[in-house]
């Protein structure tokens, strides 16, 4: 994969939103945090247009959570490691979180979670795999024919790597049969500004803003299986970027699956399917993005891989955890 790095540009990446959303949900909300009165634990993969360049994954995402309530202080808490490659080592990016909701009854079933999370995050950039524009011949581009990339006169940084605190905070309102809230990231508008040219004009990351609503709806029972519906919608809006996830999921006893339809801020961007099990503490999905904007089908589309622990058969204690977060164990 070529990288062309050009000064006069501010290059800023907006941060990862997995597919999956609901199976990282502190991710998206610290108010999260604790949604089981038993250890929950979740591990994720994401590998986004493997076929770009077979050479290298143009952008892969993983991350594993952990996350408890616990009843003496009314409060659930939580971890996360979150890391991501773009390019094949252009730009790799590791953060570590600690999160906490506070839980507050409002009347009888009706509870409102606030929640907080202070991370660190550490970006590196592989300047070696940089290509620049004095880099490219007119025939032929930044390789010569004996196989050396061409030269560039662009001096290295002093520093390729940052370091910085990340703070977040989050609103949770939920009842047994749906929830809705509202985060937002990086308040503390930290600085990650090591290739910014103009630092003048740099104010730091963008806050990322997220709504988001999901709901649980019994169905019956078909063949002496419980039937449910979990509808979700979320919305992310970070400087420019704006996206909207909008689908919802069918359960039949342990099997489950589901159908999403993300939407970027000017165009269609791709259709999810979502296909999963339940068995014992365990729970395996997996999803496919077919990408429906004018990149094409030909980039290979996104691929997501799941797995949840969820050890409530092992710590036996009475919840009263709402059902409308069944999805997100």
């Amino acid at each position: 994969m070529c990288f062309i790095w050009t000064f006069d540009v501010q290059v800023q990446a907006q941060d990862p939103l997995f597919s999956q959303y609901y199976a990282m949900p502190m991710h998206i909300n610290p108010g999260f945090s604790g949604i089981s009165y038993a250890p929950h634990i979740e591990m994720i993969y994401r590998n986004q247009w493997p076929v770009l360049d077979k050479s290298s994954p143009a952008y892969v995402s993983y991350a594993v959570s952990y996350d408890q309530f616990f009843k003496d202080i009314n409060s659930g808490l939580g971890f996360q490691l979150l890391a991501d490659d773009a390019g094949g080592g252009l730009i790799k990016t590791l953060k570590a979180a600690f999160t906490y909701g506070y839980q507050a009854k409002i009347s009888k079933g009706n509870y409102l979670r606030g929640g907080i999370e202070l991370g660190g995050v550490q970006t590196r950039y592989g300047w070696d795999k940089y290509v620049f524009g004095d880099q490219l011949n007119p025939e032929f581009g930044a390789i010569s024919p004996g196989g050396t990339p061409y030269p560039s006169q662009e001096l290295r940084p002093n520093k390729i790597q940052s370091s910085y605190l990340d703070i977040g905070t989050g609103l949770l309102y939920f009842n047994p049969y749906f929830n809705v809230g509202f985060s937002a990231k990086h308040i503390n508008s930290p600085s990650n500004d090591i290739l910014q040219v103009n630092t003048a004009a740099y104010n730091g990351i963008p806050i990322r803003w997220v709504l988001h609503g999901s709901a649980r709806i019994g169905l019956g029972k078909r063949t002496s299986r419980q039937v449910f519906i979990n509808p979700s919608l979320l919305f992310a809006r970070q400087s420019e970027f704006m996206q909207v996830n909008v689908g919802a999921q069918l359960e039949v006893s342990t099997v489950f699956g589901g159908l999403w339809y993300r939407m970027a801020k000017d165009n269609s961007d791709a259709l999810i399917a979502v296909f999963g099990l339940r068995k014992g503490l365990w729970k395996f999905a997996y999803s496919f993005d077919y990408t429906t904007s004018s990149l094409g089908i030909g980039t290979g589309g996104s691929h997501e891989l799941s797995i949840g622990m969820y050890l409530e058969e092992v710590f036996k204690q009475k919840s009263n955890i709402s059902d409308c977060f069944e999805a997100f164990r």
